[in-house]
């Protein structure tokens, strides 16, 4: 396996330094002489108007008077590096009024149109430059907010279920301060226990809870990598929301790709391998510790797993795709609301179907409605998948090895053949103009390479070996040497780091791939990243790691592990809100990043705790309660407990965590 992994390197490093070229500089003083890239008049001034407002946004695509204009060919230069913005598409938005008084009340768009077209073309000629408007989109004072039925229905619904949490919470929590015997036998009846389930306090307090099982307490430090792993996310989020907005130093946008310390965040979506090899080590481990003692498997299991999973995500999910369907629309609105938000609202009004059943990876992916949710989509089936696996694994324990193996060789192959006989591209370049346009998310690349079920084939069968290697040798000691450290250090943060680094080189303009680099780069790049997260959590068992070992396992991180699959739900829509009310070009440094996204991430994990509190865990309080479940035998570990079929969540859930034993010395 070494060799193959050496050899797969080698190769994709001899390509990426045998396929590079140069392209020819714009200087500050030409760079300058183009039109604006970006512009927008004040939005509210504008709608301030009455019956004359009208703002219009819209793309003015140019071409020269003439081919002697300097400027056009200053432009040419700029936009033959794919780095660069399309200075050639200006994207502005005015209050019409105002920069093109000209327009009187009551025309027409195509009236609308042509004028504004005339009025640019005006402002041009002087540079030798003139070109037609694309994707106008006007907004005027006249517009009215409508509210349909969903809208009233998604109301009185939450308005509803408030008082019914509110209730809950005073009844419960006054009831902590009777007798104890009141209280345990309020908490003992059916109606206690349901009541108890929308109770916030009751919910905060199983939050906070922490389970001290030895036999999961090695674990612990997988809710800090998923809290740590939920804050890439958003950062990941975050930048593409920014640049997606008009920025008022574009050239910081375009120099982005160019700083190799930039791929973290360029080519950083390897992160989302995490999840998907945490999900697939906490199934198997947990599958085969319930089966423990048990010397028969039924169809039966499989359905009932799959639909305590079913119960436990799908109506936290359900509330957050009503919102988007209803009331998001009408929180703001703005020059980019339509780009940011009303988008994702008419996608959801039209595929939110897609999301209950988790084929919106599949059916019109195009126009998916919660693009986040992706997902859960390739989770729920890849989980679907792995319980069939485990089975099959369970009942020929001899042969684990062959059935592992050749899943994961299958998902390699699959994915290296899909990148070799469409062709694609290395990378998915996060290039300004594509950030812009936010055509990562659009590209058939992401899709049947990244956002598919069977694309993270291999990294969820990477977490089903390691979870099953961890429940095998959970309970021996070894003893740990410095050369073993040394090892885990570069098979886990090293390899990773360098996954992701290498792109800095594919990212030049003039980098051009082969089919075979592409393949091998697909195939193995984010899943050897899932192999070296993998190797640095099962070090982390072992008590290897240091200080990563220590933030990692850091208690107070666990609250905001548990957080993680509400504040994955809910993120999107806080950083789509604040891009939606951008009101004029950002300027966009280190600095600013940083802050703005340090602001999403408290925002999110504020909203997500509240959907956890109010949604998700009232759910799952109540699953328990409501729905069959199977329970496993005593182990006879100690402090062992019976474990219900919610041990075998996906990963984005309760996760029982702690320590490992110490090394003997021999």
């Amino acid at each position: 396996m070494k060799s193959v992994v050496l050899s797969v390197l080698l190769l994709l490093w001899i390509n990426i330094f045998t396929c590079s070229g140069e392209y020819e500089a714009v200087s500050d003083k030409e760079y300058a002489s183009m039109p604006v890239l970006f512009h927008l008049d004040n939005y509210d001034q504008c709608m301030l108007l009455e019956d004359k407002a009208l703002f219009c946004t819209f793309t003015f695509k140019l071409q020269p008077t003439s081919q002697n204009s300097s400027v056009w060919q200053v432009i040419q230069k700029t936009i033959s590096d794919p780095r660069n913005y399309r200075h050639d598409l200006l994207r502005h938005g005015i209050c019409v009024p105002t920069s093109c008084p000209r327009i009187t009340d009551g025309l027409h768009e195509f009236t609308v149109n042509e004028t504004i077209e005339a009025c640019y073309n005006r402002k041009y000629q002087s540079l030798g430059l003139r070109g037609t408007i694309k994707d106008l989109k006007c907004d005027s004072s006249r517009q009215n907010e409508f509210y349909d039925q969903y809208d009233i229905v998604f109301a009185i619904f939450f308005i509803c279920y408030t008082i019914l949490v509110i209730f809950a919470s005073i009844y419960e929590g006054s009831a902590r301060y009777q007798k104890k015997e009141f209280y345990e036998k309020l908490s003992s009846t059916s109606p206690g226990k349901i009541i108890a389930a929308f109770s916030i306090p009751k919910n905060w307090e199983r939050l906070r809870s922490t389970n001290e099982n030895p036999d999961t307490k090695k674990l612990r430090s997988i809710q800090g990598i998923r809290f740590y792993n939920m804050i890439c996310v958003i950062l990941s989020h975050t930048i593409m929301m920014t640049f997606a907005v008009p920025v008022a130093n574009p050239k910081y946008s375009e120099n982005m790709t160019k700083a190799p310390l930039n791929m973290f965040l360029a080519n950083g979506n390897y992160a989302v391998q995490t999840f998907f090899l945490i999900s697939g080590w906490l199934l198997s481990f947990h599958f085969f510790q319930m089966m423990e003692g048990k010397k028969s498997i039924s169809f039966k299991f499989l359905i009932v797993a799959f639909i305590n999973r079913y119960i436990r995500l799908t109506p936290t999910l359900a509330v957050m795709i009503a919102f988007e369907c209803t009331w998001l629309v009408h929180l703001g609105q703005g020059p980019n609301w339509d780009m940011a938000i009303a988008e994702e609202y008419r996608n959801c009004r039209k595929n939110w179907w897609t999301n209950i059943i988790y084929m919106n990876n599949y059916i019109d992916s195009n126009n998916m409605c919660l693009h986040q949710t992706w997902y859960l989509a390739a989770d729920t089936q890849l989980y679907t998948l792995s319980l069939f696996l485990l089975m099959l694994m369970w009942k020929n324990q001899d042969k684990i090895k062959i059935i592992l193996g050749s899943i994961i060789t299958l998902g390699l192959l699959v994915q290296g053949a899909v990148a070799f006989f469409k062709n694609y591209d290395i990378i998915i370049r996060q290039y300004a103009e594509v950030l812009y346009e936010m055509r990562g998310i659009r590209v058939a690349a992401w899709f049947d390479l990244y956002c598919s079920g069977y694309s993270n084939i291999t990294g969820y069968a990477i977490g089903l070996t390691f979870g099953y290697m961890f429940y095998k040798l959970r309970n021996k000691v070894y003893c740990i040497t410095k050369k073993h450290v040394i090892l885990w250090w570069l098979l886990s943060f090293g390899i990773c780091n360098f996954i992701i680094l290498i792109a800095a080189v594919m990212y030049h303009p003039g980098y051009e791939s082969s089919r075979l680099a592409s393949a091998l780069y697909w195939a193995f790049g984010k899943n050897i990243f899932a192999l070296g997260v993998a190797v640095g959590i099962f070090g982390f068992t072992m008590k290897i790691g240091w200080f990563a070992r220590w933030i990692c396992e850091w208690k107070s991180v666990s609250v905001f592990g548990r957080l993680t699959y509400s504040t994955y739900i809910v993120h999107s829509a806080v950083i789509r809100i604040r891009g939606g009310l951008v009101r004029e070009p950002v300027y966009v440094n280190d600095y600013t990043i940083l802050m703005t996204t340090l602001g999403d991430i408290v925002l999110s994990y504020l909203v997500g705790t509240m959907m956890c509190l109010m949604f998700e865990m009232p759910i799952s309080a109540l699953q328990k309660i409501m729905v069959p479940q199977m329970k496993t035998k005593n182990t006879g570990l100690k402090g062992s407990s019976e474990k219900s079929l919610k041990t075998l969540d996906d990963g984005l859930r309760d996760v029982y965590v702690n320590n490992h034993e110490e090394c003997s010395k021999v």
